[in-house]
C-alpha cells in the first residue's frame, strides 16, 4: 500500500466530524478549525509512487489547498463547500489510486 493511501485515510476519518461542526450554527468559521485538524495528515503525503502525471498534479494541488486552509488562516478562508470538496476529492483520488496503482476495480458509491 503506498503512503498516499495511508495518509489520505486518516484525513478522511475527519469527515465524520463535519456533522458535529455543522450542528453548532453559532460557530461560523468551523471549516477553518476542521481543516486545521484534518490537514495535519497531509503534511507527510508522499505521492512519488503515482506515475500518472495528471493525477499527481491534481493531488499536489489538492494538498496545497488543504494545507493552506488548515494552517494558513489567510484568504481565501475555508468554507463548508471547501470542506465537502476536499473530502470528495480525497475519496476520488483513492478510487483512482486503487484503479491505477493497485489495479483494483472500483465504483463510486451511490450514497456518497
Amino acid at each position: 500500500m503506498c503512503s498516499s493511501i495511508i495518509t489520505m485515510m486518516p484525513f478522511l476519518a475527519h469527515a465524520d466530524r463535519v456533522n458535529d461542526y455543522e450542528k453548532n450554527k453559532t460557530f461560523k468559521r468551523w471549516p477553518e478549525t476542521w481543516f486545521n485538524s484534518a490537514s495535519d495528515h497531509c503534511c507527510e503525503l508522499d505521492i512519488s509512487a503515482i506515475k500518472n502525471k495528471k493525477l499527481h498534479k491534481e493531488i499536489k494541488k489538492w494538498q496545497e489547498k488543504v494545507l493552506h486552509w488548515g494552517h494558513g488562516f489567510s484568504k481565501p478562508i475555508a468554507t463548508e463547500k471547501d470542506v465537502n470538496w476536499a473530502i470528495d476529492q480525497a475519496k476520488e483520488f483513492l478510487r483512482r489510486i486503487d484503479e491505477g496503482l493497485l489495479k483494483t476495480k472500483t465504483i463510486k458509491g451511490q450514497w456518497e
